[in-house]
C-alpha cells in the first residue's frame, strides 16, 4: 500500500467508529468514564457528551495529521539554492536518490503508524465508553501489545532496510567530493553548510538518516513545520485534560 491508501484507511476508521457511537448512543452510559485506575475499574467521569465519548477519536485525528507533517517531502531531495559558484559544493544525482529512497520509506513507516495507533485509539473508545462490548478488555490489552511489536519490527525492518537500500544505490563522482567536504557534518539529523546547494543529504556514517541542511529555507521551513506540527498536537492533549 502507497502511503495515501493508509492515511484514506485511517480516515475510514475513524469515521466508521464516529458513526458507530452514535448508532450506539443510547447505550452510552451518563456519567461517562474516561479514566481507569490499575485494576482497570473507572475512576474519573465527565458528563454524557459527544466529544467527552470521542475524545480519544479526536486525539488521533490530530496525531493522523501532525506526524504526517514531521516527514520532509520527497521533494526536498531534489530542490537546489543559489549558491556562490567558486566555493558551491556539486548537486549529486546519487545523493537525490537516496534521500529520495529513504524519505519514501520513512513515510511509508508514518503512515502504517499511524493506521494501527488510530485503530487502537479507535477501539479504546468504544470498549471504554460502550460497556456490553464482549472482551473488551482482552480485545485492549491485545491490541496496543500487537500495536507495540509491530511498531518496534518495522521500526528495526525500516533500519536495516533502509541502509541496505541505500547503500545499494551507485555513487557518483559528485557525491564522492561531496563526501569528502562534508565528512564532519551532520550526525543529529541537520547540518548547516551555505555553499551546499542541495536541502536534504545521507552521509556514509549514517546510511539510514536523513540529514536536513538548515542553512537553506526550504529545510528550515521544514523544521519549523515538523516543531509546529508536535506542539500543536501536545497543546491540543494538554487543552483536552485541562477542559
Amino acid at each position: 500500500m502507497r502511503s495515501r491508501q493508509y492515511y484514506i484507511a485511517t480516515a475510514v476508521v475513524c469515521a466508521l467508529t464516529l458513526v458507530y457511537m452514535l448508532l450506539r448512543w443510547d447505550s452510552v452510559p451518563d456519567p461517562i468514564p474516561v479514566h481507569f485506575d490499575g485494576s482497570g475499574n473507572p475512576d474519573r467521569f465527565e458528563p454524557k457528551s459527544f466529544l467527552n465519548a470521542t475524545v480519544l477519536v479526536w486525539i488521533g485525528v490530530v496525531f493522523a495529521i501532525a506526524l504526517p507533517l514531521c516527514v520532509p517531502p520527497i521533494s526536498l531531495a531534489r530542490i537546489t539554492m543559489d549558491v556562490p559558484a567558486e566555493s558551491a559544493l556539486p548537486f549529486s544525482e546519487a545523493t537525490a536518490q537516496r534521500a529520495e529512497l529513504l524519505t519514501g520509506k520513512t513515510a511509508t513507516f508514518i503512515a502504517q503508524t499511524v493506521l494501527t495507533m488510530t485503530a487502537c485509539v479507535c477501539l479504546t473508545t468504544v470498549c471504554t465508553v460502550i460497556p456490553d462490548i464482549p472482551f473488551s478488555g482482552f480485545l485492549l490489552v491485545a491490541a496496543w501489545i500487537a500495536f507495540t511489536v509491530f511498531i518496534m519490527i518495522q521500526g528495526v525492518r525500516l533500519t536495516l532496510t533502509s541502509a541496505k537500500a541505500v547503500q545499494s544505490i551507485p555513487t557518483d563522482h559528485d557525491e564522492q567530493v561531496r563526501n569528502t567536504a562534508l565528512r564532519f557534518a551532520g550526525g543529529m539529523g541537520f547540518y548547516n553548510e551555505p555553499t551546499d546547494p542541495m536541502c536534504i543529504a545521507i552521509f556514509p556514517m549514517n546510511p539510514s538518516k536523513l540529514q536536513i541542511n538548515t542553512a537553506h529555507e526550504p529545510g528550515r521551513r521544514y523544521l519549523w513545520r515538523m516543531g509546529i506540527a508536535l506542539s500543536a498536537s501536545i497543546a491540543f492533549c494538554v487543552l483536552i485534560d485541562v477542559l
